[in-house]
């Protein structure tokens, strides 16, 4: 017997949005973007192929607050660590990216479009209150923390992502 997924659904969007590819391929093309970096790769991958089920998308204020509070997401389902999109205010500004906005994710090694983000929510966080309800210490030994502290970027953006093109994995 199999093991139900976290949150009781497995949400694969590559399944979902298969039939609308092609569309969301040329809208990838026409919408401001930003290349993600590596740890924004790796969530996004998990979100896209249900590995972070039942997320949709980045977490958007009330979810990041709720997580960051409650150790839940707002629909009560045990989520312990914050699933954010962090991108510079002044990039956000630059494209001219507001809430409902949409906006193109890149793969940083290839340039290839492997999502649309439809932003919901943009919100800065309180990172020594992060780094201590989330991780138990504002202490930047923890490399989580000292990941917050050098690494994040001001702005957290959330909302819902569609799957354009699934990151390549290379066999070497």
């Amino acid at each position: 017997m199999a093991n139900s997924p976290h949150g009781g659904v497995l949400k694969d969007l590559y399944i979902r949005d298969e039939p609308i590819q092609a569309a969301l391929q040329a809208e990838a093309e026409t919408l401001p973007h930003v290349v993600l970096t590596e740890r924004q790769l790796c969530d996004l991958e998990l979100i896209l192929n249900g590995g972070f089920s039942p997320l949709e998308g980045f977490h958007t204020q009330e979810e990041y607050t709720s997580v960051v509070h409650g150790s839940r997401l707002p629909c009560g389902t045990l989520w312990t660590i914050p699933i954010y999109l962090d991108i510079a205010s002044s990039v956000l500004s630059q494209l001219n990216i507001t809430v409902g906005s949409r906006l193109t994710l890149r793969d940083p090694r290839d340039d290839q479009p492997l999502a649309i983000l439809s932003v919901s929510s943009l919100y800065q966080a309180d990172i020594a209150q992060e780094a201590t309800l989330v991780y138990g210490a504002d202490d930047e030994a923890h490399p989580a923390v000292h990941y917050l502290r050098h690494s994040t970027r001001d702005t957290y953006v959330g909302g819902s992502v569609q799957a354009v093109n699934a990151p390549q994995h290379y066999d070497y």
